[in-house]
């Protein structure tokens, strides 16, 4: 390595000492670099000696903590007495080890914050170790200074001058370095890039990857590994390690993404996972929203995150909002959806769920409900969406999926007394998206998946039970409405997008028509 370069090196490790974001690997690298040269010794002495004055006297090393350049400034001792650096050496030894024995033992160092690089745009069910002034709690809009942040549970969205777009997903470790340059050290996020934001940079643990104008995401874990994944333009994968360091970039376009080894630094080709990582968390208003809009919907959750990430917000003008029952979660799971974010549910194990205790029935002789699901496995009496308390307590309609078969049904109450039941002829396919819908159009019964119908059976008259008025989205509930039916929870294990439910019955092109829409770019 050449003198320029270790010189380049110290620099980059002294400044992570000074922000607080030294790694154990770090530290290794720095006692190599002290080692093995008098001249930095010094230097490193000398910092550490202004910044434990400064902090024992006045509490002032987090406010006077320098810029990267200040520190780039720095000018190299050009000669050195050999046995002040043999002190020099020895208490920059003591300094470092009594430092972090006492951060490690004593007390928690406050992380260091400069000056503000970013705001937060959005932020769903936060908390932070400590957030950008302390707090555990940064709302949305508050600027984000410089420094590492630990992101313990939630989801935000980080937003720069130049219209970089990162969205971050807990549990996360990073680092926000300058108005270009975000380090990861654990966790997952995607980033949006427009034109103006190209170059900007991601550093992970095996791997720099720099932006060549893309929609792409990082996935890091801390001495493991890095994935990246390219959903749309191109990016450069600056290798590290023992290997990767001497190789040439790596070039990933749309739909390629890699592994790269923190040991070695070298990459391996992987499947591109969209179905991973949250894009984004605005509930913009998409070509396959508006055109729910526009059939007039009595209930409609694009299932979109706010707030604290624990409602369902109906868009329509039902004004139905849904509660979302942790169960034995610890916060509600927002994931990648069919059309943005969706929910995604554990089954009976985790008792997730969400429930609205009045929404508007029909009370014609039509109905339609249609979403996206996405099933991991198939629960007995799985639940996509239900007003059904059971037994003989039947409600409006049961859309789920059959028994232990596992294929897409639906029921309905008929006037005359009957159950009127249809179902697909296979069990669901797991691990892929179905659009989905039952439709009651006044005489017949109709079950369609991904814009085709697959069953129809003749009912006189829709009917509803005034005693249950609760809609169940991911279970069924009991005849008052307040818990899951205890004979069978009817949990749904998977995904479930843009659940919206109409008096009125939709066409077969309309549902065709909507199911091409998710499907083709907004």
């Amino acid at each position: 390595m050449s003198e320029h370069m270790v010189y380049d090196d110290f620099e980059r490790l002294l400044q992570r000492v000074i922000d607080g974001g030294l790694t154990d690997v770090d530290r290794s690298s720095l006692a190599k670099v002290l080692e093995a040269d008098a001249a930095l010794r010094l230097a490193y002495l000398e910092h550490c000696q202004m910044h434990a004055l400064l902090r024992s006297e006045h509490g002032l090393l987090a406010a006077c903590a320098p810029d990267a350049a200040d520190v780039a400034s720095m000018q190299r001792p050009k000669s050195i007495n050999r046995s002040l650096a043999l002190v020099a050496a020895a208490a920059a030894v003591v300094l470092i080890v009594g430092s972090l024995t006492w951060n490690e033992t004593t007390a928690p160092t406050l992380p260091f914050r400069g000056k503000d690089v970013a705001v937060l745009k959005t932020a769903v069910g936060v908390h932070f170790a400590y957030g950008a002034h302390g707090e555990t709690d940064t709302a949305a809009g508050a600027s984000l200074p410089r420094g590492p942040y630990d992101l313990k549970s939630g989801i935000v969205e980080l937003e720069y001058a130049s219209g970089v777009l990162l969205t971050v997903e807990a549990p996360a470790r990073f680092e926000l370095v300058d108005e270009n340059v975000l380090r990861l050290q654990d966790g997952r996020i995607a980033a949006h890039v427009p034109q103006e934001g190209i170059g900007f940079k991601i550093e992970a643990p095996a791997a720099t990857v720099v932006d060549l104008g893309t929609d792409f995401a990082v996935d890091a874990t801390a001495d493991e590994e890095s994935e990246v994944h390219v959903f749309k333009g191109e990016v450069r994968v600056d290798l590290r390690g023992a290997k990767g360091a001497a190789a040439s970039p790596l070039h990933l376009l749309s739909g390629q993404a890699t592994r790269i080894d923190f040991a070695t630094g070298l990459p391996a080709g992987i499947d591109l996972d969209e179905q991973r990582f949250m894009r984004s968390l605005g509930a913009k208003p998409l070509t396959y929203a508006r055109q729910v809009l526009a059939l007039n919907p009595a209930v409609y959750y694009r299932m979109e995150p706010v707030g604290n990430g624990r409602t369902l917000v109906d868009q329509s003008k039902g004004e139905a909002d849904a509660k979302v029952v942790l169960g034995k979660a610890t916060s509600p799971v927002w994931v990648a959806g069919k059309v943005g974010a969706a929910l995604e549910l554990g089954g009976p194990a985790q008792e997730t769920y969400a429930y609205s205790p009045r929404y508007p029935q029909a009370t014609d002789n039509q109905l339609s409900v249609v979403a996206w699901v996405y099933a991991r496995t198939r629960p007995r009496w799985a639940s996509i969406a239900k007003n059904w308390a059971g037994a003989d307590d039947r409600g409006q309609f049961h859309f789920g999926l059959l028994d232990d078969f596992g294929a897409l049904e639906g029921h309905i109450a008929d006037a005359s007394g009957k159950e009127i039941m249809v179902q697909d002829s296979q069990p669901l396919p797991l691990h892929q998206w179905h659009h989905v819908a039952l439709v009651a159009d006044g005489s017949s019964l109709r079950l369609y998946r991904n814009g085709r119908e697959v069953n129809a059976v003749p009912y006189n008259e829709l009917t509803r039970d005034p005693r249950i008025l609760a809609l169940a989205v991911g279970t069924k509930l009991n005849l008052q409405g307040t818990a899951p039916e205890e004979r069978d929870f009817n949990m749904w294990d998977g995904r479930l997008d843009e659940l919206a439910i109409f008096n009125h019955a939709l066409t077969k092109d309309d549902l065709l028509k909507l199911y091409e829409l998710a499907s083709s770019a907004d």
